[in-house]
């Protein structure tokens, strides 16, 4: 039976009566009894309070920041993982033999920067490497890109763009719950040597990724499968060079034997087609966030995402009175590859 901590209004009247019987004719509040009826209670609860507050720091879902980065590296063997630099490559045009140092800043529309990370020699067009100055996903810029050299690099042109993949790999520094996440799964999955959960925990200590899954056999007996989700990211499908990055952290880790493969799920869009009532703004962006909450919070690898579930989202949303979801007509199935994304409302 759980210990019930009384009150400061419960303690005070504890010993008031402690002091004075009940049956006593005096008036208790005319005397120095109540002041110190109440300057004992308040002693005794903040003791009370003080008690819970060790309690909440025995065990790594409750407790404070301080405690939990020691639980982490006990655990973990770390702390947070720092931001991540996004890398990539501009392409920039110059005469021949115009040199680029390192260091050269350029910047892009946003006002964000990058350097470049190597001397290089300017041939006609050429892939220059450069990295964010400012770590974090902030950091990440789409394929075309332009870029401005801040200052001029003599026979180099001081337009540039980003080459067609991009520059990923921009993390922000892991949160305080994605810490505590990492930590309760040291509890509730115990190392194997190679297990299916093994896989997924490697692939979750790599910075960014976000959800994982395992399918043993995915293409004949003795392969592995490793499926990553991004969901910090605007894009939280991960491109070739980040799942590149995260087969050699997990192939450094696991045994030589078997065949590794590192993918990303095929996203499976779910276009809805609601009628709803009252047909407002505010009821209209309640029902979205309400679904695109329930996609993230269920969708996964070849999973069923249930109709009843998707109603009951929408039901839930504040100021929806009724409704008819008219698209989809039943549960959403996906292929063992898939997952559900949430595609858009239309509005009937």
């Amino acid at each position: 039976m759980p210990f019930s901590i009384p009150g400061l209004v419960a303690l005070i009247k504890r010993v008031r009566g402690d002091l004075v019987p009940a049956t006593s004719s005096g008036a208790l509040r005319r005397t120095d009894a109540e002041v110190l009826a109440r300057a004992h209670s308040g002693v005794a609860a903040g003791l009370y309070q003080h008690q819970d507050y060790i309690a909440a720091q025995s065990l790594p879902d409750k407790c404070d920041e301080d405690m939990l980065l020691r639980y982490a590296q006990w655990r973990l063997g770390r702390g947070y993982r720092a931001a991540t630099y996004a890398t990539g490559f501009m392409e920039c045009e110059g005469q021949t033999d115009a040199p680029i140092d390192a260091g050269s800043l350029y910047q892009a529309p946003d006002r964000s920067q990058v350097v470049v990370t190597a001397d290089t020699i300017i041939n006609g067009v050429t892939l220059v490497p450069i990295r964010a100055v400012t770590a974090g996903v902030a950091g990440n810029l789409d394929g075309g890109t332009k870029l401005t050299a801040v200052s001029p690099v003599l026979g180099v042109s001081d337009e540039a763009a980003v080459v067609a993949a991009g520059m990923t790999g921009g993390v922000d520094q892991e949160t305080l719950e994605q810490l505590r996440a990492a930590v309760l799964r040291t509890y509730r999955i115990v190392p194997q040597g190679g297990s299916a959960d093994d896989y997924e925990t490697w692939a979750l200590e790599y910075p960014g990724v976000t959800r994982a899954w395992t399918r043993r056999n995915w293409v004949g007996p003795g392969t592995v499968a490793v499926f990553i989700m991004c969901d910090g990211d605007d894009d939280p499908f991960p491109n070739e060079a980040f799942r590149a990055a995260v087969f050699d952290y997990i192939d450094k880790r696991r045994h030589a034997t078997g065949e590794l493969y590192v993918l990303t799920p095929t996203p499976k869009p779910v276009n809805y087609q609601i009628r709803l009532t009252p047909d407002t703004g505010p009821v209209r962006a309640a029902v979205t966030a309400a679904l695109q909450a329930l996609i993230l919070a269920e969708a996964s690898l070849g999973v069923t995402l249930p109709r009843s579930h998707q109603d009951e989202a929408i039901s839930g949303a504040v100021g929806e009175e009724d409704h008819e979801m008219v698209v989809p007509a039943e549960s959403v199935t996906v292929l063992r590859n898939e997952i559900a994304t949430f595609g858009g409302i239309a509005w009937l």
